[in-house]
Order: structure tokens, then C-alpha cells, then sequence
């Protein structure tokens, strides 16, 4: 049911992915929700029906909001999709890399190698499948043998762009492909904002690798910034346009990129170091899930069914350990 309601939802004219993460927060379910607040979605249902069967179809899952395998960090931001239709299996933890289209050899080599990075030490890439940047990332994280994620500014079933069709489907072997967009939607130019939030939103850290100072990604880089996210920008030459962005992003608070290092300097449990300190045999479970993904602590109790005092306790012994950290609620490991 919470699934069917999500399609609709996401059917529904006037209602928002900010208004539906409301509508969970407020009442705890989708079903809850629309029977309190009376939302009317007949028509939306039978869409809904034909979405979930045109899914099965095509091999796709659809994840709502309010289901388990839906990306913790993504639930977190302010409006995150009510659904994702999902091609493979979503890897954790991810950062992504994004830049230009059009792109200079050094771009498309740093991207390269950047994914590879990631994939040879159990990150997966995240990025958008566009030309230039994206697909150097994409390739570089595929090659190292693990995994990537493909975000789409259109329906997972729209073959888009066709010049990566061989790359998409080795995506879906090692990673996944996944949009909020129900099927049949074409790459119209006003999806893709909506995607690059999606793209900061599933990650720890966005890394924009060459951009131009009107370049898309630096609205990546900025809704990751809003996200509470790690934003890294690769220095260029200041003589180039397509560096343009990277260094003004720098030059305005970004962390620069100068080796693969400077990824685990910002961001060590992605290393595993809060992993392997001694930890109390009662505090693995939380130690964990949080080192899949930043958690509020209500959503720690939910996981772990311990109540609120318990949870805290162990939170408290944790960070007086330097091993998780918390702010404004929500916890990950230091």
C-alpha cells in the first residue's frame, strides 16, 4: 500500500517531494496520512496500478520513501523523491563526481581516476550519465570493480543519452540506475536540477571535477552545500574556461582536491578508522548502521528497537569515545 501511495503521490499535481517527506514526518505513513488530510488520488491509483505492473515488466524496482531499502542519507534531505525506480542494486557509501560535457583531456583523465579511486577502496561513484565528466567517472569506478550509480534527469526506461547505452548496462551489473521519474518522461531541460539534488542527496561528498562558471554542476555543488554535504573541487589552470567554476568554487569555501587522500583527510570513516578502534560488544549494532549512512537518533531507535534513553546512552559513550559525532540530533561515525 505505502508503495502504491508513493506512485501516486509522485503523480499528484501540487504535491512536491518536500511535501510528501511532511506528510511522513507528520503522521508516520502514507496511508495515515492521506485518509487524515483527505487527499483524493483515485485517478492517480489506477496510474499507480499500471506503473507497478509496467515495472515488473521491465525488471525495475520501484522503492517508496517509507520502505526499508530506500537510501538513508537520501531520506534526509528537504525534499527527497517519493519514489525511486531502480535498474540493479544501490552500493554504499557514495560520493559523486560531476563536471562539463564538454570536457578537456585532464577533466575526463581526472575523472577517470577519481572513480577508480572510489571503486578500489569500497566507495561507489555517483554521477548522471551525461557525456564528458560523468561517463569518465562512471568508467573509472566500473573498471576498478565496484560499484556506481547512474542518476537520470528522465524515465528509467528512455534510452538517454544513446551514446552510453554500453556503459548503462554495466552500470546496472555492477551498481544501479535509478530515477524519480515514472516511465515514458523525456530528458526535458527542468529535470535535471531535480536530479543533481538526488545525486548530492545519495552521497557524503560531491567532487566537481572541470566546469564552466555557469556550469550545471556547481548547482550540484551548491544543493550538496545546502544538503550539509562535503563539496571538493578539482583545481585547473586559471588560464582555462572549463576550470573557471572548480576554482571559484575553492576560492569560495570548497575543499580543493590535490591527491586521492585529501577524500579520507575530510571524510576518515569512509576509511573504515571508527571501525577498527575497540568498541564495547553492546555498541556494534549502532556502530554499524551508522557506518552506512549519518542517522537522526529517532531513526536509530526505530532501527535498533531500543528506547529513546537507551539510545542516547549509547550515543553518549560513543562520542565520549571519538567514534560517532552528532549534531542537532543526527549521529555518524567520526
Amino acid at each position: 500500500m505505502e508503495k502504491l501511495l508513493a506512485i501516486a503521490l509522485n503523480f499528484k499535481k501540487g504535491i512536491g517531494p518536500r511535501s510528501v517527506k511532511s506528510l511522513v514526518e507528520r503522521f508516520g505513513s502514507l496511508k495515515s496520512a492521506v485518509e487524515e488530510e483527505g487527499i483524493e488520488l483515485e485517478g492517480e491509483v489506477e496510474r499507480a496500478k499500471r506503473e507497478i505492473e509496467r515495472a515488473e515488466e521491465e525488471g525495475v524496482d520501484i522503492i517508496a520513501i517509507t520502505e526499508s531499502g530506500y537510501p538513508e542519507l537520501l531520506r534526509q534531505i528537504p525534499d527527497p523523491p517519493p519514489v525511486l525506480y531502480v535498474k540493479g542494486r544501490i552500493p554504499e557509501p557514495c560520493i559523486s563526481v560531476v563536471g562539463s560535457r564538454r570536457t578537456t583531456p585532464y577533466g575526463r583523465r581526472t575523472a577517470y581516476r577519481i572513480g577508480k579511486f572510489l571503486s578500489e577502496n569500497g566507495i561507489a561513484t555517483v554521477s548522471g550519465l551525461a557525456y564528458g565528466v560523468d561517463t569518465h567517472a562512471h568508467r573509472g569506478a566500473v573498471d576498478g570493480g565496484g560499484g556506481t550509480v547512474a542518476v537520470l534527469g528522465c524515465g528509467i526506461d528512455v534510452d538517454y543519452p544513446a551514446g552510453n547505452r554500453d556503459l548503462r548496462r554495466r552500470i546496472e551489473e555492477s551498481g544501479a540506475v535509478i530515477s524519480e521519474f515514472p516511465f515514458g518522461t523525456e530528458p526535458l531541460r527542468e529535470n535535471f536540477p531535480r536530479r543533481n539534488r538526488v545525486v548530492s542527496g545519495l552521497s557524503y561528498a560531491t567532487i566537481v571535477v572541470e566546469a564552466r562558471e555557469r556550469s550545471g554542476s556547481l548547482i550540484t555543488a551548491s544543493l550538496a552545500n545546502e544538503q550539509g554535504r562535503v563539496v571538493f573541487a578539482v583545481p585547473g589552470n586559471i588560464d582555462s574556461q572549463m576550470s573557471r567554476g572548480t576554482n571559484l568554487l575553492i576560492r569560495d569555501g570548497a575543499s580543493p582536491l590535490t591527491e586521492m587522500d585529501d577524500i579520507f583527510r575530510e571524510l576518515p570513516f569512509l576509511k573504515g578508522e571508527g571501525k577498527e578502534r575497540e568498541i564495547p560488544k553492546e555498541l556494534e549494532p549502532l556502530v554499524e548502521v551508522l557506518s552506512k549512512s549519518p542517522l537522526h537518533v529517532d531513526r536509530i531507535v526505530e532501527i535498533l528497537k531500543v528506547d529513546y534513553g537507551r539510545a542516547v546512552e549509547m550515543l553518549l559513550e560513543l562520542e565520549m569515545m571519538g567514534i560517532v559525532r552528532g549534531e542537532n540530533g543526527v549521529y555518524s561515525l567520526c
